[in-house]
């Protein structure tokens, strides 16, 4: 029962906490939803919305919309999605599209490992291939309350350009369809200017739910 207790209790904490970081560095909110399901045994379809809230500027900084689909073998998951991007800067809407692949490898029962190809479409900019590596560990405690903390490597041109920590917790509401997961990240940007190289943070408060059909 004090576990139980706990969890939302640091949940709460952590919420009120984020008033902090806006004085610190860029301060962003994800909400997410994502619905996902299967249509055969193997095969999983997902739909996922999620926007970027820029809480400093008080405006919305991008949209975007994933859908596609994966096909799941014991340990290992091939999936094949589409994402549709829109972006604010300097007041005008940009638009950008990015087919990817993700392999996602299970080790056990706690951890996994996704690689994510993606080929970026930029309406403003060239087009360009970038490659994400991301290791996810679950400590799957208790039935409906699983702490959970994820490391991802971006790198675009062979270039090592950003990092991103999170920490968070998924919540499963028994008896329905919907898992919460609230989360932090860290995301560090690097930048390289000749022989200058220069690293930028981003905190993101991450409000995701999931359903499962």
């Amino acid at each position: 029962m004090k576990t139980h207790i706990t969890y939302p209790f640091l949940l709460i904490l952590l919420i009120f906490s984020i008033k902090d970081l806006k004085s610190q560095s860029v301060f962003h909110t994800w909400p997410t939803l994502d619905i996902q399901g299967e249509i055969f045994d193997d095969i999983e379809v997902k739909l996922e919305y999620r926007n970027k809230y820029d809480n400093s500027a008080r405006e919305s900084k991008q949209g975007r919309i994933d859908l596609g689909f994966a096909y799941k073998l014991k340990k290992l998951k091939i999936g094949l999605y589409y994402r549709e991007i829109y972006n604010l800067k300097n007041d005008l809407r940009v638009s950008e599209f990015r087919p990817h692949l993700d392999i996602t490898y299970k080790l056990n029962d706690n951890m996994k490992i996704r690689y994510r190809n993606e080929f970026r479409i930029k309406e403003l900019d060239d087009n360009v291939f970038r490659h994400r590596l991301r290791y996810s560990y679950s400590l799957k405690m208790f039935d409906n309350y699983n702490p959970f903390i994820q490391n991802e490597i971006f790198f675009t041109e062979n270039k090592f350009i950003r990092n991103r920590i999170n920490l968070g917790l998924s919540i499963k509401f028994k008896k329905t369809p919907f898992n919460f997961k609230p989360s932090y990240i860290l995301e560090s940007n690097r930048k390289v200017s000749g022989e200058d190289i220069s690293w930028s943070q981003k905190n993101v408060f991450v409000l995701a739910v999931s359903i499962k059909l």
